[in-house]
């Protein structure tokens, strides 16, 4: 058999200290990490705020996850002329967290958001003074796009709660805790306590907002509208404002028809200094992807998804809509992965291009000279990253292209894409440039250099930035932290001066002993990353396989490095305790289920055929889909030893009504049943039509079904406030009827991934003690948190 072994992510190799000196990386030592959220400077290039988010095992509370985890972080700023002097924004008390918004165009002031008990506040922060103004808006946490945007130097438009309640995203996991004890209540004194879903029931309801225009410098806040309320999106000269409204379900089709899981959504133009508003009628049901303003602020683009097929539309401020679809072109709206439909779209001067296919060829089209032409330089995927007057930028594979209005194309060199993940930004992002003019691309000397959407005449300026870096053109400075390995812990300034390292977290890492990831392919593709345990033992280690189906790993997984504080499926801590880990590529394939325990096999044995592990003791560990592939694994080989299963999908027909106690709660069964639908039919299920359609199919695809064919011993684990609680016990109940090994715990208080440190330590203390018992049989017991948690970082 023929194996391939490769070292890579060079980073890693070198940041991992001499064995002689390294430790075991702990439980309690990911607890005690603080990592980098945010980090902007402002528009005057003056200075530089950062988000510290505090380590996970030192939040103020745990039932406000998972947004609780991003947005409980301290707030830092650095004057650029003085880098290495950092100091916090503002005064911040220390059970609330801290994150920041906008600045202001001429960054005198920046919008930041307070978490603090069950309250979500907006305020202002004046950069020059260091005071602060906090507001009683609640604001959206900006889940579909935009919770808070400028419209000039002095105000800015925000939508929230009019209750001021916590917004949905971060009160989901609370609800429960607090509205289930009034209904036990009223059950208790003998009075009603019930929730009705479908025929005879109330109107679904949803959730209002509303949109106010705040004075920066007074703080008067002025209410423009109140309505169903998701994102919105301002003109560019602060004239108007279109908001997205959540609208009706949209019914599930024939039982020969795969179904999606969407709402129709609708239009609403605002005059953001009269508060007049029209909706137009004839966009009653469009995109959530696309609210692409016209760059001089006459006319907005949306994709109208409602009819047979999509349409492009442009609509006036005043709400006159013209239908913008090129002759012959049926846009793209293919669902994106929370199946939602997405429209990929940009004006292009008077015209605009569109994603779409014409007689079976898809492509970006447009008018130009009466006739529809196609950009014959752009491929079939690509995003607008960027919209000009006369151009857009397109990222397409890996490249940054200026598409102009003939349909010509210019390639403007490889992408400098911030990969790093910011803060909390929309779904939108991700289809949308939101008001973008510019991108970054990679120049000579591995330079970032800014270009525009528009042509220009002098050659784009260029500093030395690592990717994901916040950039001051004018200054030529960057701030910013490094992608792999220590190097995220470390928050450096680069000036033409030199670089300084102003910040470092999370010190005791230098310690830890990072195992180095090797590539492993073997026959008929078989593919996947290696991590072998420090210490030399006498036999090769016993591994752990964690498959994700559809997922490949073009470069090593990032949940490996201690800075991603991967709380779920941290492989880090199996190999501190013994195991070797491997994570195989799982690409898609026409039926999830088919083959399955094959291509893990495959990976496996290649990894094996040098004696770096023992291919005579596996264990398998998944979470979600990948608790379903473990188990599905199960059932097609006897080669597995151990399997470790957390909120995963065991039973195919019941994943149609999978239900979290929220939202059971609130009523949401019928929209529940939707998406479960979607899911499993057009959705990662990859059951392709309904179940009554291929009963048969569901079957060969539910662990449950197959359970006899299990000899593995299975831990089932399971978050009591997600969604997948009857499968677990299900699972669970097959299993002991049929007299195999098995065990189920339920964390109270978890949702769909873990949060609560507490329950951390269970989760490993007891998959730990799992596959030691069954891969380590009469070895001493395996301890992953056994060091104290560090004390967080000071400022400086």
């Amino acid at each position: 058999m023929r194996i391939k072994l490769i070292g890579a992510l060079a980073a890693l190799a070198l940041a991992c200290p001499s064995a002689a000196f390294s430790e075991p990386l702990t439980l309690e030592t990911v607890l005690g990490l603080e990592t980098f959220g945010r980090i902007e400077i402002d528009p005057s290039g003056s200075i530089a705020v950062f988000e510290e988010r505090r380590a996970r095992g030192d939040l103020p509370r745990y039932d406000l996850q998972p947004e609780g985890a991003v947005r409980y972080a301290n707030l830092y700023r650095l004057d650029l002329e003085t880098p290495s002097e950092v100091r916090p924004l503002m005064p911040m008390d220390d059970n609330a967290g801290y994150t920041m918004g906008p600045f202001s165009p001429d960054g005198s002031r920046l919008v930041v958001f307070r978490l603090q008990d069950l309250t979500f506040r907006l305020g202002v922060t004046d950069l020059r003074t260091g005071t602060v103004t906090w507001t009683d808006i609640s604001p959206e946490s900006g889940a579909w796009g935009r919770a808070v945007q400028w419209i000039s130097e002095d105000e800015f438009l925000v939508i929230g709660m009019p209750d001021g309640e916590l917004p949905p995203r971060l009160a989901i996991q609370n609800f429960t805790q607090t509205h289930l004890p009034d209904l036990w209540a009223q059950a208790a004194r003998g009075e009603a306590a019930f929730v009705t879903a479908g025929q005879g029931a109330a109107e679904d309801v949803r959730e209002i907002r509303t949109l106010w225009r705040v004075n920066a410098e007074t703080g008067v806040a002025v209410v423009l509208t109140t309505g169903e309320f998701l994102d919105f999106e301002a003109s560019p000269d602060g004239a108007h404002v279109a908001l997205l409204k959540d609208g009706p379900l949209a019914p599930p089709p024939g039982l020969d028809v795969s179904t999606e899981f969407r709402r129709a959504r609708s239009l609403r133009l605002v005059d953001t200094q009269t508060g007049f508003s029209v909706d137009p009628p004839e966009a009653k049901d469009i995109s959530t992807s696309l609210l692409g303003w016209s760059p001089d602020s006459s006319r907005l683009l949306v994709m109208d998804i409602g009819a047979t097929q999509a349409r492009l539309l442009s609509v006036t401020s005043s709400g006159q809509v013209r239908d913008r679809t090129p002759a012959g072109v049926t846009p793209d709206t293919t669902p994106d992965v929370f199946g939602s439909p997405t429209a990929h779209a940009a004006w292009l001067g008077e015209g605009a291009v569109v994603r779409g296919t014409q007689n079976g060829r898809l492509g970006w089209w447009a008018e130009v000279d009466t006739e529809t032409a196609i950009a014959d330089r752009l491929s079939e995927g690509g995003r607008v990253v960027a919209q000009g007057r006369a151009a857009a930028l397109i990222e397409d594979r890996g490249r940054i292209l200026r598409l102009r209005s003939d349909l010509s194309v210019e390639d403007l060199g490889p992408s400098g894409r911030r990969t790093r993940s910011l803060g909390v930004f929309g779904h939108r992002r991700g289809t949308d440039p939101m008001g973008e003019t510019q991108a970054d691309v990679i120049g000579e000397d591995l330079l970032l250099c800014r270009v525009f959407a528009d042509s220009q005449t002098s050659p784009a300026p260029c500093i030395d930035a690592s990717p994901g870096a916040s950039v001051s053109w004018d200054r030529r400075i960057s701030v910013g932290i490094g992608m792999e390995g220590r190097a995220a812990n470390r928050l450096e300034v680069r000036r033409e001066q030199g670089s300084e390292i102003v910040r470092h977290l999370n010190p005791e890492l230098d310690a830890v002993y990072v195992p180095e990831a090797r590539l492993i392919t073997g026959p008929d593709g078989a593919r996947g990353w290696l991590y072998l345990p420090e210490s030399a033992a006498s036999h090769p280690p016993p591994v752990i396989v964690i498959p994700y189906p559809g997922k490949t790993f073009p470069t090593a997984p990032r949940a490996m490095s201690p800075e991603a504080v991967h709380m779920t499926l941290n492989g880090g801590l199996l190999v501190a305790a013994g195991y070797a880990v491997i994570f195989p590529d799982m690409p898609p394939n026409a039926e999830p289920s088919a083959g399955l325990a094959d291509r893990i096999l495959a990976v496996v044995d290649a990894a094996a055929a040098d004696g770096s592990i023992d291919a005579d003791r596996i264990g398998l560990w998944g979470h979600s889909f990948g608790g379903w592939s473990v188990v599905m694994s199960a059932t097609q080989s006897p080669r597995f030893d151990a399997v470790v299963a957390f909120n995963g999908p065991y039973n195919m027909q019941l994943a149609l009504a999978d239900m979290s106690p929220t939202q059971r709660v609130q009523g949401h069964n019928t929209s529940n049943a939707i998406a479960g639908a979607r899911w499993l039919e057009t959705g990662q299920a990859g059951m392709v039509r309904s179940y009554w359609s291929d009963p048969e199919r569901y079957r060969r695809g539910s662990p449950f079904e197959n359970a006899e064919r299990i000899t593995a011993p299975v831990l089932l684990i399971h978050g009591e406030m997600d969604f997948l609680g009857v499968h677990a016990e299900q699972m669970y109940a097959a299993l002991v009827r049929l007299q195999h090994p098995a065990a189920l715990t339920y964390l109270f208080g978890e949702d769909h991934s873990i949060h609560n440190p507490g329950n951390a330590r269970i989760y490993y203390e007891q998959l730990t003690a799992w596959f030691d018992r069954y891969l380590k049989p009469g070895t001493p017991r395996s301890e992953p948190a056994s060091d104290a948690a560090t004390p967080p970082s000071e400022p400086g």
